[in-house]
């Protein structure tokens, strides 16, 4: 076994999302160990690269800015390819709501990722002892096939709904075949690990997300009467959900506002931020709800404040709701795929868990905590004791272990 480890993580972008935090957090704790780290991304360029997390001893490589530009007459080939093999082969499948047979969906996938899989083949072919990681979807994909014969070391990492994915044209079938190429697939949930093919299920292992380091003590002492959120504005995070459910709370209990910390950092999330901005006006609460851009000290600005609010249609495991619940913030969560709030809340005791699209259920765990001061206390000190169990070294060590 060689001196240094040297591990390779693939993923598609890094803009500010919770799995391009967990991914930076991870290399970073690599990198402690001695390890030689790189993180290759598929889809980005460095306009588009927001390194928060991230730290300079892991090497950053954007493929759409190393790659060789195509030519003409490749970008026609491979685009002319890519149409026939989706609408002849692939595309009957879906309007006969059958999946793709597992080939069908390799070969186009071949030729929409052609640049990303010779590139990341040829990597590793020339270092056997590299050992890769590939965070979500496309990544996973290529990685299987430009790894397929080689002796490389290949964990997976499904980071989105699973169910969702199975019913995806390109999913159960590809996912069956040629995942078997992976060495581990490491799941957030047992719900997520459950959903996959039994063959794949069973390399697979649940490891929770580790906490960010440096976070604040938990809170103790008279809260604001401020309810909070901080996410990456989109569409996932159904903030009109948690506007209409606010609106319901706040005709209860009006000394209360609502904080918003998130950017929108593309159209859908400029999208959804105007929607939510007029649905608020509409609401009449210019005045009660506040948006606040991301910031690297949110963890102290809201450590006082009355709760947390999850109002997400899926989520794999919510860094925001584990780093609310380690500062000892009250937490309300929608009880969403992938099953992430239910495998560390226990409703009553460290959280709440309200079910999805139900702004009613949400306003009313809102006013409970609200309304009972030992409620909030109860569930206050229980989250913090996550703080244990999710370090970073221990959850990094969990996932150094699957590369040896």
């Amino acid at each position: 076994m060689p001196d240094t480890k040297k591990i390779l993580l693939l993923m598609p972008h890094m803009v500010g999302g919770g799995a391009e935090r967990v991914a930076s957090l991870l290399m970073n704790a690599f990198a402690d160990t001695g390890a030689r780290t790189q993180m290759a991304l598929t889809g980005d360029r460095a306009a588009d690269v927001v390194r928060c997390d991230l730290d300079g001893r892991t090497e950053l490589v954007l493929l759409p800015e190393i790659l060789p530009a195509q030519t003409f007459g490749e970008r026609l080939k491979y685009g002319v390819c890519l149409k026939l093999l989706t609408y002849i082969l692939c595309k009957p499948f879906e309007w006969l709501r059958l999946p793709v047979p597992a080939d069908f969906a390799r070969l186009s996938l071949t030729v929409q990722y052609h640049r990303e899989i010779r590139w990341l083949r040829e990597t590793l072919q020339n270092d056997p002892q590299l050992s890769l990681i590939a965070f979500a979807q496309p990544a996973m994909p290529i990685a299987v096939l430009a790894a397929r014969g080689l002796e490389n070391r290949v964990v997976l990492s499904e980071r989105g709904d699973a169910g969702r994915l199975m019913k995806k044209r390109y999913g159960k079938k590809f996912i069956e075949k040629y995942y078997r190429r992976a060495d581990a697939v490491v799941f957030q949930t047992e719900y997520a690990r459950d959903a996959y093919p039994s063959a794949i299920a069973e390399k697979g292992v649940v490891i929770p997300n580790p906490l960010k380091a440096g976070l604040p003590a938990p809170f103790t002492g008279e809260r604001t009467k401020r309810a909070v959120t901080f996410c990456r504005i989109s569409r996932q995070k159904n903030l009109p959900l948690l506007i209409d459910a606010f609106a319901r709370f706040h005709k209860d209990f009006p000394e209360h506002s609502l904080a918003v910390y998130g950017d929108a950092p593309n159209v859908e999330g400029e999208q959804v931020l105007s929607q939510v901005k007029a649905q608020i006006r509409e609401a009449g609460l210019a005045d009660a709800v506040r948006f606040y851009p991301f910031s690297s000290t949110v963890h102290q600005e809201i450590l006082g404040d009355a709760m947390y609010v999850n109002s997400s249609d899926f989520e794999g495991l919510s860094n925001a709701m584990l780093e609310s619940m380690a500062i000892g913030l009250p937490v309300v969560c929608t009880d969403c795929p992938v099953g992430g709030a239910r495998s560390v809340i226990t409703d009553g005791e460290n959280g709440l868990l309200v079910p999805m699209q139900d702004p009613q259920a949400l306003a009313d765990a809102m006013g409970r905590l609200a309304d009972d001061p030992a409620l909030r206390a109860r569930v206050s000190k229980n989250a913090a004791l996550l703080r244990e169990s999710l370090s970073l070294p221990a959850i990094a060590g969990r996932w150094l272990r699957l590369t040896d």
